[in-house]
């Protein structure tokens, strides 16, 4: 009986964190602005996520959250921003097991293939040229320093995630563990 507890505990923790993200999603795709901070913002919960049930329950996760903003979100762009991008919070470990002078190589390649490969399919599959028509008259240029500057974003956003991971592991973790035994 205790480990049907337990199970039950933990698809609802991670049924919660992935309704959080979607909330974060749709919420994201009313305010234009926000089409790349709600699917970086909506990652993150995946780190509480990996702590207290593990990577296996973090992909599932992650999956759910996925699905629900390709259904729900009005932003398809952010969607698939979260489709493609999402799951690094599971994959940096590691990617940061790489030896250090190959990492922010890794990194970066992993960035560049993976945001290359979600505006090509975003272009060419799914025909989105409205996306192009953002950047104006200098359609080739702009598109090429948005995408240079949307890597350096990402590799900015590591450097965050791993401090909000040292907060969530070192100050609230242990804050609301202590909440719940009482």
């Amino acid at each position: 009986m205790k480990a049907l507890s337990e199970q039950s505990r933990a698809v609802a923790f991670c049924a919660l964190m992935a309704a959080l993200g979607a909330v974060l999603m749709a919420a994201g795709g009313l305010i234009p602005v926000a089409t790349y901070c709600s699917p970086l913002v909506a990652s993150v919960l995946l780190l509480p996520v990996m702590s207290e049930r593990g990577r296996r329950w973090a992909w599932m996760t992650w999956a759910v959250t996925a699905a629900l903003s390709l259904l729900l979100s009005i932003d398809r762009e952010a969607a698939f921003f979260y489709l493609f991008v999402g799951y690094y919070p599971i994959l940096r470990r590691r990617l940061d097991a790489i030896r250090a002078p190959l990492r922010p190589f890794a990194k970066l390649g992993f960035f560049a293939l993976s945001l290359g490969a979600m505006y090509a399919l975003l272009l060419w599959v799914f025909r989105l040229t409205e996306l192009l028509a953002d950047f104006g008259d200098f359609t080739r240029l702009m598109a090429a320093v948005f995408f240079a500057a949307l890597v350096l974003v990402m590799l900015l956003y590591d450097l965050a995630l791993k401090r909000v991971e040292f907060y969530w592991l070192r100050v609230l973790r242990p804050r609301l563990l202590r909440r719940s035994d009482k």
